[in-house]
């Protein structure tokens, strides 16, 4: 474990200040939610899940969760699996999964190793 992201909550080195804030304010419970998001993600299988979706399951505010995912999936531990379905807001949102449920990238056979897809 470390205190860099995606272990811990981040912000970009040009953000404003009440991003850092929000991250600093946000550190101390979010080992806890992550963990509770991603348990979300494994109960889910294959059918996954959006953002919208596992807030509504664990009572907390959309941005917190999706926040959490970011760091799941930059951590390797959840993977977008290509689909989208329509959230609570109307929008479409990325239905995230294990890694094993994922698509696999397929090689288009070009010289230089292109992946589609």
């Amino acid at each position: 474990m470390t205190d860099r992201y995606p272990h811990m909550p981040g912000s970009y080195s040009h953000a404003p200040e009440t991003s850092r804030e929000a991250a600093a304010h946000i550190a101390p419970v979010a080992s806890s939610i992550r963990a509770r998001v991603l348990a979300i993600v494994v109960e889910a299988g294959e059918q996954g899940a959006i953002g919208d979706e596992v807030a509504q399951r664990l009572g907390l505010n959309v941005y917190q969760v999706r926040s959490r995912l970011s760091e799941l999936h930059a951590d390797g531990k959840i993977a977008d699996s290509g689909r989208r379905r329509i959230g609570a807001s109307g929008r479409r949102g990325a239905v995230w999964v294990l890694p094993e449920f994922a698509p696999v990238p397929q090689v288009t056979g070009g010289a230089d190793g292109e992946y589609a897809g």
